[in-house]
């Protein structure tokens, strides 16, 4: 049986080879132990203490394990005494595309990964932040970066780590070869305790959620595009729909059609950032026979518009951040409502959104057919049967999801996408500081559990 302690660990640059540690924590003498830190293993002669409450490192044995450069570290030690091991850590690495100036993080993600640091060290969680591409696989390093006990990144090189949390958030860096490659390897090292590997793919989610019964029903009419004829026969049927790139994120390349009485096609299309092109064509098989090869290079599906209330003039959803925790089971972190910018057909927050608290927008629209409570209550339930299914159906090891949500105009709740990658804002203007620090300590707490070094 492993027993798990929090416990300061010092370097002592004046010791060779020598680890002394509480005479309590390993519950007898022994002349040395096996020291492990990630995929880094060293032997230590053991100097028991009594009455101690840390652990006393020597700086030889530090370095070997590739611990981080400070003199003291508030992290866990696992006794394994069948083993004859003591592991540290545990070592949780961010896995993302890295950009750095001066040894600094900049980019849009260095603030969540500033969080996602601090949660690590608010849990006892050695973290660090790397590329795929540096990673020295016949050495089993990594160069990465360490937000420091100045809150400072600084450059190091570490050991393979316990648990890797996947944060590539670009599409295009992922599908490079050698990143593939690289990820690859280490779930094939690591698994399970490798989580959020790639994205999701529209046809993909919906056939996973249209064959399980605790979903079907919440979801719109929603089909692969073929052929021009089809397209044609499914917009003339609903009237108004939304074209999305079976690949697509953040809103990009989305497009909105609806059928015109005079029998004309009316669309919105979402070029990128600020980039809407409107459009009229004289009938539907004539818009899509203009833009077949496009739709079927890009694998778009189509899909019903739900009939949702608009809320100022604008496109809105709900979005509930699923995530796990130490428990390993699925919890809603927090729900708000994404409202669209003026004249976009999405309401992604990347598209010029905003997000705004649920119980100050769904009074607004909840229309008298629900109580507010029971509504969220609906939401909820939905986005948690969402996050069970894709999980059983994926196969993959996840620990968090966007779950986005319709309410139409009689209240029903429907399922509109499934994100792999949800951003986590690192700030908060109107929201809860306590649901937002929420939000980057469950997916550390999960790998930590991941490591086996949760009670």
């Amino acid at each position: 049986m492993a027993q798990v302690t929090r416990l300061m660990v010092h370097r002592a640059d004046g010791l060779q080879g020598i680890l002394t540690v509480p005479d309590t924590l390993l519950g007898g003498r022994r002349s040395e132990v096996t020291l492990r830190h990630g995929h880094h293993e060293t032997i230590a002669r053991l100097v028991p203490m009594k009455e101690a409450n840390e652990v006393h490192l020597a700086g030889d044995i530090w370095k070997r394990l590739s611990l981080p450069d400070e003199n003291v570290l508030d992290v866990h030690v696992l006794w394994d005494e069948a083993e004859n091991l003591l592991r540290i850590g545990p070592l949780l690495a961010i896995m993302a595309r890295v950009r750095r100036k001066k040894g600094q993080l900049t980019g849009a993600q260095a603030p969540v990964f500033e969080r996602l640091s601090e949660a690590g060290r608010t849990l006892g969680v050695l973290t660090y932040v790397f590329s795929p591409l540096e990673i020295q696989w016949t050495k089993g390093t990594v160069r990465g970066v360490y937000w420091n006990d100045e809150r400072k990144w600084t450059m190091g090189t570490f050991p393979l780590p316990d648990v890797v949390y996947d944060q590539v958030v670009s599409r295009r860096f992922e599908d490079r070869p050698d990143v593939k490659e690289s990820r690859n390897k280490l779930i094939r090292l690591l698994y399970p305790r490798y989580f959020n590997a790639g994205f999701f793919d529209k046809w993909t989610m919906f056939q996973w959620l249209s064959a399980d019964d605790r979903t079907r029903r919440q979801l719109p009419a929603t089909t692969l595009y073929r052929a021009p004829g089809q397209g044609t026969q499914f917009l003339v049927e609903w009237g108004d729909i939304y074209m999305k790139p079976a690949r697509g994120s953040l809103g990009q390349g989305l497009v909105r059609v609806q059928l015109a009485v005079n029998g004309q096609a009316l669309y919105r299309w979402r070029k990128g950032p600020g980039r809407t092109e409107t459009g009229v064509a004289k009938d539907p098989r004539a818009w899509f026979e203009q833009h077949h090869r496009f739709l079927r290079r890009r694998r778009y599906i189509l899909q019903r518009t739900i009939p949702i209330p608009s809320l100022e003039g604008r496109v809105w959803d709900v979005r509930a951040l699923m995530q796990k925790d130490e428990s390993r089971a699925w919890k809603r972190t927090k729900m708000f409502v994404r409202i669209s910018h003026p004249g976009e057909v999405a309401s992604n927050l990347a598209a010029g959104g905003r997000a705004e608290r649920v119980e100050k927008v769904l009074p607004h629209i909840a229309l008298g057919f629900s109580a507010e409570r029971g509504l969220v209550r609906r939401l909820t339930r939905t986005a948690h049967n969402v996050a069970q299914v894709v999980e059983e159906s994926s196969g993959l090891q996840l620990g968090e999801m966007g779950v986005d949500l319709g309410v139409d105009d009689r209240g029903g709740v429907w399922i509109i996408e499934v994100n792999a990658k949800p951003w986590k804002s690192p700030d908060t203007d109107e929201g809860d500081e306590r649901l937002l620090e929420r939000s980057f300590l469950r997916p550390v707490a999960y790998a930590k559990s991941l490591a086996g070094f949760s009670p």
